[in-house]
C-alpha cells in the first residue's frame, strides 16, 4: 500500500520567535512569505496543515541543529539485551556505543536530538490546541483535531518520560522569557498523558488506519493507554489519575477489551506479513508511523524535511550483491541471547532475525560488534529500495508502533493480575497464530511471549524496566560471552547495566546550561 505522508508546508507559522533589540531592523522588513503566524490559523485548511506538522515530527530521526541519527525503536533495542550498538567501527558512533554500554554522557548528541525533536512535536500540538477555538471550522472537526493533538502530545511525552523521567511538562505554547521550565515529577507527566488519552478516546474515530489515512484512531489511543499504564505501574508502583477518572487496572483492561472486541483489528494469518509493504496499515496495526519515498529527498543538511525512515538503512548488513537486501550501516546487530531465546519450532525467529550464515548470499563486511545476526523486520528489503533521491534518506518502511498481538498480551497481563478469566485465551491467540502449543498462562509466560512476538520492535527494554531494575540488570549485563558468529574482542560485547541511572538518559547538558536556574539533572 502506498504510504500516507505527513508532509507539512508550515515553515514560519508560529514555529520560531525572534526577539531582542538587535533584531529591530530585521523585524521591520516585510516578510518574504505571506503565510506567517499573524494570518495563519484562520481556516480549516490552515488547521489541517498545522495538524500535519504535528504528525510530521513523528518521523524525525535527526534535526537541523546537527547530531547523530536516533530512531527510537533502534535506540531502545540497543539499550536492551536484544541488540548491540554496531556500526562500521568502534569510532563510527561513540554516542550509540554509550547507549549500548549504559554509560551515557549528558553531552551525547543522540539524546539532545531526541529531546529537541519530541519537544518540537509537543510545541506544535500545544500551539494548534491553543489556536483551534478561534478557527472557522465545524465544531465536530475541531473536536476530532483536538483529540488527535492530545493523542500525539501523549505519544511524544510518553517517549520522553520513559527515557528521561523528571522532565518539563508544557501544555501551552511558551512566550519569550518562558522557555525554561522546571522538572515535573514523573507522576505529573504520566497523569497528563493519561488525561490526554482519556480525552482522546472519547472523540477519535472508531476507524482503522487505512480509513483514517494514518491518523490516530480511538483504538490507537486505547492501545497506547495500555502501554502507558503497564509501564507506569511497573516502574513507579502507582495508579494513574486523569482528572476525576481513576485510570487503574480495571479501567485500562476495559479499554483494551473494547479494542479487542469492537475494533475489527485482528492478527494477520502469517506473522511475517506484518512487515511487508503490502501490509502497511493492516488489520493488525493499531498505531503505525508512516514513512515514504514518494517525495524523493536529497538534502543531508535537513533530512527531516523528507519522508524517509533512517532505521532500516542503519541496521541493515553491509553487503554487496545480495538479491534480497541492499547495503546498510550494520548498527544494532542482534545478540546471540535473542536468537537463543526462541522455542525451537517458533517461526517468529526466522521472520525477525537475518542469519548471515544461512540467508545472506552476497559479500558481507563485518562491522563493529558483528554477531552474524541482523534485524529482518526493519531493513533494506528489495521492495522498499529507493529508486530516486539520496539512497540513504528515502527508505519508506512504516514503523508498526502498536500491533494487535501486543494488545492481546497487554490484556492477558492485566486480566491475569486482576482476577479475570480471559488471560489464557489471549495468550493462546498469539501462540496459535504461529502454530505453537498452548502454554499455561503466567506472568513469566507472558513476558517470554512478548519477547518472541515483539522482538526488535523497540519494546523489550521497557518490558525489562517495568519488571524492576534487578531483572533488567540480570538480563542486560553480559560478561565473558561471545556467540559463534561474533567478530572482535570480548570486551566489545561486555555490558553492565547501570542501576544508578534507573535506565534513564541524562537530561541533555545543553538544556541544563540554558536553564540552570530551574532545570535540574534527573539523576
Amino acid at each position: 500500500m502506498k504510504n500516507i505522508k505527513y508532509t507539512s508546508t508550515i515553515i514560519l507559522a508560529g514555529l520560531l520567535t525572534v526577539a531582542g533589540s538587535g533584531c529591530k531592523k530585521f523585524l521591520e522588513m516585510k516578510p518574504v512569505d505571506n503565510r506567517v503566524a499573524e494570518n495563519f490559523y484562520k481556516t480549516e485548511k490552515d488547521a489541517n496543515e498545522a495538524l500535519n506538522s504535528v504528525y510530521d515530527a513523528l518521523q524525525w530521526h535527526t534535526n537541523a541543529g546537527g547530531g547523530g541519527f536516533s530512531p527510537d525503536p533502534m535506540l531502545a533495542d540497543i539499550a536492551s539485551d536484544d541488540s548491540y550498538a554496531g556500526g562500521a567501527s568502534r569510532s563510527d558512533s561513540p554516542d550509540m556505543i554509550q547507549v549500548d554500554q549504559q554509560k551515557i554522557a549528558a553531552t551525547n548528541s543522540l539524546i539532545r536530538v531526541y529531546w529537541s525533536n519530541h519537544y518540537t512535536g509537543i510545541y506544535r500540538a500545544n500551539l494548534l490546541l491553543q489556536k483551534l477555538p478561534d478557527i472557522n471550522m465545524p465544531a465536530a472537526a475541531k473536536a476530532k483535531m483536538a483529540a488527535e493533538c492530545k493523542f500525539l502530545r501523549a505519544f511524544f511525552y510518553f517517549d520522553l518520560v520513559k527515557w528521561f523521567g523528571s522532565i518539563p511538562l508544557i501544555t501551552v505554547p511558551q512566550n519569550p522569557g518562558e522557555y525554561c521550565v522546571a522538572n515535573a515529577s514523573p507522576a505529573q507527566t504520566f497523569n497528563q498523558i493519561a488525561q490526554d488519552l482519556v480525552d482522546a478516546i472519547q472523540v477519535l474515530d472508531k476507524s482503522d488506519l487505512r480509513t483514517s489515512k494514518a491518523h490516530a484512531t480511538r483504538w490507537s489511543a486505547e492501545g497506547l493507554l495500555g502501554r502507558v499504564y503497564l509501564f507506569y505501574k511497573g516502574v513507579y508502583k502507582a495508579e494513574l489519575q486523569a482528572g476525576s477518572t481513576a485510570v487503574n487496572a480495571q479501567y485500562v483492561l476495559t479499554q483494551l477489551q473494547d479494542l479487542i472486541s469492537n475494533s475489527g483489528h485482528d492478527l494477520l494469518s502469517t506473522y511475517a506479513d506484518n512487515f511487508t509493504k503490502a501490509n502497511e496499515f493492516s488489520k493488525e496495526s493499531v498505531w503505525e508511523i508512516s514513512y515514504s519515498n514518494d517525495n524523493p529527498w536529497y538534502d543531508w543538511n535537513y533530512i527531516q524535511g523528507g519522508e524517509g525512515n533512517m532505521q532500516p538503512l542503519m541496521q541493515a548488513p553491509r553487503i554487496e550483491g545480495d538479491p534480497l537486501y541492499s547495503t546498510g550501516w550494520s548498527f544494532a546487530p542482534v545478540t546471540q541471547e535473542l536468537y537463543n531465546s526462541y522455542e525451537a519450532n517458533d517461526p517468529r525467529r526466522a521472520a525477525t532475525i537475518i542469519n548471515m550464515e544461512t540467508e545472506l548470499k552476497g559479500k558481507v563486511s563485518p562491522g563493529y560488534q558483528h554477531t552474524g545476526f541482523f534485524s529482518k523486520k526493519y531493513t533494506t528489503t528489495a521492495e522498499y529500495r529507493p529508486t530516486t533521491g539520496q539512497y540513504e534518506l528515502n527508505w519508506g518502511n512504516n514503523y508498526r508502533s502498536i500491533r494487535f498481538a501486543d494488545v492481546l498480551l497487554m490484556a492477558a497481563e492485566l486480566d491475569l493480575t486482576n482476577g479475570g478469566s480471559q488471560a489464557q485465551n489471549y495468550l493462546n491467540r498469539v501462540r496459535n497464530r504461529v502454530s505453537l502449543g498452548s502454554k499455561t498462562v503466567s506472568l513469566a509466560a507472558i513476558y517470554q511471549e512478548r519477547r518472541a512476538e515483539l522482538a526488535l520492535e523497540g519494546v523489550r527494554y521497557w518490558d525489562l524496566l517495568r519488571q524492576g531494575l534487578p531483572v533488567a540488570a540480570q538480563a542486560i549485563t553480559i560478561t565473558g560471552k561471545k556467540g559463534p558468529g561474533y567478530t572482535g574482542d570480548q570486551v566489545d560485547y561486555n555490558v553492565t547495566f547501570n542501576q544508578a541511572t534507573r535506565g534513564l538518559f541524562p537530561i541533555p547538558q545543553s538544556e541544563l546550561d540554558q536553564c540552570s536556574s530551574v532545570l535540574k539533572p534527573n539523576f
